[in-house]
């Protein structure tokens, strides 16, 4: 393939004419460059002049597209949703009255259990490890992963 200055020039006006900038006109050359060869690859080309115009004055569209639809999308949907409430952020009543009885269900759970075995499964449902919980309840952590057990045992059968 032959790069004729002429050629590159004649593209570079052609984008500029069409209102492109010297940068947005280079870039659109470019990249109708790297498309012929890309295409030279399956297929000849017969007159590769025409074939950059083509596909030059094509990408000048799309970007040109594209532009259009920026311009008018300055903002996510989500922050139009948050400007103007379209959703409501609270949750539903169904899982508001699901995770009531989610949580009615543990409470009765902890109501069957000892004091201490409650208070070290809150604790590692917390996000404390097992080492942290023995440390400040000044227990084994084996005593800790029993209380554990213990506790997603009861809850494992209050599920059934």
């Amino acid at each position: 393939m032959r790069h004729p200055t002429g050629a590159y020039a004649r593209l570079i006006k052609a984008c500029l004419r069409r209102g492109r900038t010297l940068e947005d006109a280079e870039d659109l050359v470019q990249e109708a460059y790297a498309r012929l060869i890309e295409y030279q690859r399956s297929a000849k080309v017969r007159d590769e002049e025409a074939f950059l115009r083509r596909v030059a004055s094509n990408l000048a569209i799309n970007q040109f597209h594209r532009e259009q639809i920026l311009s008018f999308a300055h903002e996510t949907i989500d922050e139009l949703d948050r400007q103007a409430m379209l959703v409501d952020a609270s949750p539903a009543v169904e899982r508001i009255l699901d995770a009531r009885q989610q949580l009615e269900q543990i409470a009765a759970m902890l109501a069957a259990v000892s004091r201490r075995t409650s208070e070290v499964f809150l604790a590692h449902r917390a996000g404390f490890s097992y080492e942290e919980v023995a440390s400040e309840l000044g227990i084994s952590t084996r005593t800790v992963k029993k209380h554990i057990a213990r506790a997603k045992s009861m809850l494992a059968n209050a599920a059934e």
